[in-house]
């Protein structure tokens, strides 16, 4: 039975304008798309969806696709976007760290910067493996870190003391989490956005990533004005880019 996530993670990843934010991620959608090779008669889940970037797309080949996230809000998002598109796909609310999903219930599984960002590594790893059938399909992305990453620190944004998103883009890592349940290869990719101003980027990027915007909303007046300075320096020449990294699995 299906239940709806509370707390803290859905709060945060909540509320944002992410639509907006999934839209530029439109070529990573399209290389997990292709490289997953979806089409009818495949079974595809797509974990921490948001707003169904990869599950629309796997949809329009004829497969049957779930997309599943954290936050209700983007998963209504989703739902909007696929019945304006006539597409018949399931989303539901839950946690890539409790899939409310059989054993082997997929032939392929997918997740652009979802997955990464649940707090327990090994349990979200673990329900990767047991959704996915022997011989299924495994992508997801992760960030490396990066310049915009370390930032936070400066702004005096405090991140969660639990597991870095960011190590899932590290071989060995991955491979120590999944490798033993999924044959593994990395590719890497840019991610980049440009805009009129700088101006105009800190406010796509202060409105449309979910945590950032979840934090400026919580802090106070000083600690916003600070963040906001800091933000703008990076952002000013109005281009923000961001290597990722693509992993890509067989199911043993």
């Amino acid at each position: 039975m299906l239940r709806r996530v509370t707390g803290s993670a859905s709060e945060t990843w909540s509320g944002a304008s992410y639509e907006r934010l999934a839209e530029t991620f439109a070529p990573i959608h399209d290389r997990i798309v292709a490289a997953l090779a979806p089409g009818p008669g495949v079974r595809l889940l797509d974990v921490g969806c948001g707003t169904g970037g990869v599950a629309l797309r796997a949809a329009r080949t004829g497969a049957d696709v779930v997309g599943i996230d954290i936050s209700a809000d983007q998963i209504e998002k989703a739902r909007r976007a696929a019945a304006d598109a006539g597409l018949v796909t399931r989303f539901d609310e839950g946690d890539a760290q409790e899939l409310p999903y059989a054993d082997a219930e997929f032939d392929s599984v997918a997740s652009t910067f979802g997955m990464v960002f649940a707090p327990d590594h090994d349990r979200a790893a673990n329900e990767l493996a047991r959704v996915c059938r022997p011989a299924g399909r495994l992508a997801f992305t992760a960030w490396q870190q990066d310049a915009w990453s370390d930032l936070h620190e400066k702004a005096g944004r405090t991140l969660s003391p639990e597991a870095d998103a960011r190590e899932w883009s590290q071989e060995e890592h991955a491979r120590q989490l999944l490798g033993d349940a999924f044959e593994l290869e990395y590719q890497t990719g840019t991610w980049r956005v440009e805009a009129e101003s700088g101006e105009a980027l800190w406010e796509f990027v202060s409105t449309s990533m979910p945590p950032l915007r979840s934090w400026l909303a919580a802090a106070d007046a000083a600690a916003r004005d600070h963040a906001e300075r800091v933000y703008r320096e990076f952002l000013e020449p109005g281009v923000f880019e961001r290597e990722y990294v693509l992993v890509l699995g067989t199911r043993r």
